[in-house]
């Protein structure tokens, strides 16, 4: 059974990612997500997000990152699990670290029924542009 819509799959490849769906852990992995040039230890991770059952009702909270990313100005990422912390989550033999992210306020909301994948991207895409932010 496929986690996402339809259309959520056409936004996938229009937009050019390669991913693979892990339905027994409700895993969408982003593959080479691309990463803001001179911020991090690397250009591009790849990412896991948590596709709830009741999507597109509900949307993601939080997304993990293998490798686990680190600043290159040597600052913390807040909400972010080290290698080997709380919540990570293992695929293909490798360890993803959480990044906690709450969009629960103003426009960030998720809007059941009208939001899909390109909403989840934006946020994703958004954590990583700005790391500081919880």
């Amino acid at each position: 059974m496929a986690l996402l819509l339809e259309n959520d799959y056409r936004e996938l490849e229009s937009q050019g990612f390669t991913y693979v769906e892990d339905e027994a852990q409700r895993f969408l992995v982003l593959y080479s997500y691309p990463l803001p040039k001179g911020l991090y230890n690397v250009e591009a991770c790849d990412v896991i997000v948590i596709i709830p059952e009741n999507y597109n009702q509900g949307g993601n909270d939080m997304f993990w990152t293998h490798p686990h990313l680190s600043r290159l100005d040597g600052k913390g990422i807040p909400n972010a699990c080290a290698v080997g912390g709380g919540d990570n989550r293992t695929f293909e033999n490798r360890e993803f670290c959480r990044w906690s992210r709450h969009w629960s306020e103003g426009s960030s909301v998720w809007k059941a029924g009208v939001d899909d994948i390109s909403t989840i991207l934006r946020r994703v895409t958004w954590a990583l542009n700005n790391p500081d932010t919880k």
